[in-house]
Order: C-alpha cells, then sequence, then structure tokens
C-alpha cells in the first residue's frame, strides 16, 4: 500500500468535543516533541506574566514553523489558553504513548526522505510513530531499523550476506 501522500496523520486525543487533533509529518521525532512542549510551556509563561504585568507591553515570541503548523492543521489558536492546553495534552500523549522505531543510515538521510519514511510507517505501522535516526558509516549503503522488539537489517552487507551462496556457485561454475 502506497504511503498516504497527505501532510498530517490523524491522532485521536481525548478531548469534550472528540475532535481529533493532526500531527503533521515534519514533526519526525522526540526531539522535535520536546521542543514543542518546551515552546508551548514558554508560551503559557509569557501570557502568565504578561497578565501580572499589564501595564508593560511585551511583544509575543515568535511561534516556530512546527507549532504554526500544528495551529493551522488543527484549527487553533495559541493566543487563547484553552488551544494551548489541547495542545500541550497532545503533545504529552505523543510523547508517553507513541512507539518510536530507530532508523540507522549510513548517511543523513534528506528530511524529504524523512518525511516520506514517517508517512509510511505512520499509515502501515501506529499513527503514533515517531523516528530516532543514528548514523553508522560501517553500513556502507541502506538502513537498518530497530523497535523495541524487533531489528530489521537492509544494508548491502546483510545482502551480499544472504547472497553469499549464490555469489559463490556462479563464480565455481564454468562459463
Amino acid at each position: 500500500m502506497a504511503p498516504d501522500t497527505n501532510n498530517s496523520t490523524q491522532v485521536p486525543i481525548k478531548q469534550s468535543e472528540d475532535k481529533t487533533l493532526t500531527l503533521p509529518l515534519q514533526i519526525i521525532s522526540q526531539g522535535d516533541i520536546s521542543r514543542l512542549t518546551r515552546e508551548v510551556e514558554s508560551l503559557e509563561e509569557f501570557f502568565a506574566q504578561a497578565s501580572i504585568q499589564a501595564a508593560n507591553a511585551k511583544t509575543l515570541p515568535q511561534a516556530s514553523s512546527m507549532l504554526t503548523l500544528i495551529n493551522e492543521e488543527n484549527g487553533l489558536n495559541i493566543l487563547q489558553k484553552e488551544d494551548r492546553l489541547k495542545i500541550k495534552q497532545f503533545l504529552e500523549l505523543i510523547h508517553t504513548k507513541a512507539p518510536i522505531v530507530h532508523a540507522s543510515f549510513a548517511t543523513e538521510p534528506k528530511p524529504d526522505f524523512l518525511m516520506k519514511l514517517t508517512a509510511w510507517f505512520r499509515a502501515e505501522a501506529h499513527p503514533y510513530v515517531l523516528l530516532e535516526t543514528g548514523l553508522q558509516p560501517n553500513i556502507a549503503a541502506g538502513c537498518i531499523f530497530r523497535t523495541t522488539n524487533k531489528y530489521f537489517d537492509f544494508s548491502f552487507r546483510e545482502h551480499f550476506k544472504a547472497s553469499k551462496a549464490k555469489l559463490t556457485a556462479s563464480m565455481r561454475s564454468p562459463q
């Protein structure tokens, strides 16, 4: 099955009006979730301080592109306390419940590739999947995926090991 070309995946979150929030594909890793959580918390702190110091007008901090994506895709407004709370609860749910797939590559993968890979995992495996990437130059080419209970080696090294008998037989046979 082809991955969903939509830029987000539906992720249910318990709310009073049973609204489902979406997780944009640009949000890939636990690090992204942690940064967004800190950003929402700093916005909460900013608004709390602004309400206390009403006489001193402060400029609103600029929202990151990822926070803006969440707001736009879900029709939320970070100026509203209820919407900030929804986002924070959503991010905490993702941080605690999301399965994590560790992917190792020989070189740093491009962001577009990671988004496609994330789209596939969210469509085929679980809608909460987060992808953690790492580098292993010794795999030469291909990749290795690891979860809590599975290990998949798609490197050339493993492919050559599996084909070793065929290669040996073809080298020995007269042509």
